[in-house]
């Protein structure tokens, strides 16, 4: 009996204080926060790619968050083998001025091409948004975009779903799968993966995810491969 009770004790524990949640991202003025990325492809050879971004949040009106981010740290290993950058990677120290909803919508971005690659098609991938209202476990939201020929755009369709409240990192966190695709034609990026949130400031805690036809850099011819976030403290 004393085993059972201990058992059920410990499940009530584990189980998240909520059923559901909006999944709110909750940033403070003056907030620092360190991702550092990893990403693997083969072209011709294995390539492994890492970086840092640091983001400090500047201004927070109404739902407009505004962020100064930096890239540093960059490194390429071509076949286990650093490149020489001849300089400091993309980005090149550069900040990069950014506003975002607090829903995850982009507002705007002084630099989206040198920060990370691939413009505007990357950024429709990389985008996570978070419910309009709150969810439970199991249940998915959508977001679609229209095609922009203008600016090389295809229509594109993301899917989140919430899968589960787990430890990561060494928080609290849940858990989010996404796929994404564009969808006007066969080759268009597409990329799928899991999102751990933490469910206190709603920030990245972890995120891993698969990737295909995507191109970072203007002449880099498109790959596919893999890719991990990590928030350092």
């Amino acid at each position: 009996m004393k085993s059972a009770l201990a058992l059920i004790a410990m499940f009530s524990m584990a189980a998240p204080a909520q059923d559901t949640t909006q999944l709110e991202w909750k940033p403070k003025v003056g907030e620092v926060n360190k991702l550092k990325f990893g990403i693997a492809m083969n072209m011709g050879g294995d390539i492994n790619v890492t970086f840092l971004v640091t983001s400090k949040t500047t201004k927070i009106e109404k739902e407009d968050v505004t962020q100064e981010s930096e890239m540093g740290d960059f490194q390429i290993l071509f076949n286990g083998q650093p490149l020489d950058m001849g300089g400091e990677g993309p980005g090149g120290g550069e900040k990069v001025t950014s506003v975002t909803k607090l829903n995850g919508t982009l507002v705007s971005e002084s630099a989206s091409a040198s920060m990370g690659g691939g413009g505007e098609r990357v950024s429709r991938m990389n985008t996570f948004l978070r419910p309009l209202k709150p969810v439970k476990i199991g249940d998915s939201w959508e977001n679609e975009w229209k095609a922009d020929k203008e600016k090389g755009l295809q229509s594109s369709k993301a899917k989140w779903t919430l899968k589960a409240y787990e430890p990561k990192n060494g928080v609290d966190c849940w858990k989010v799968d996404y796929v994404y695709a564009e969808m006007d034609s066969p080759d268009g990026i597409s990329s799928n993966g899991s999102i751990w949130l933490n469910a206190k400031d709603g920030m990245i805690e972890y995120s891993k995810y698969e990737f295909q036809n995507v191109s970072f850099q203007e002449g880099m011819p498109p790959a596919s491969g893999t890719g991990d976030i990590t928030r350092v403290r």
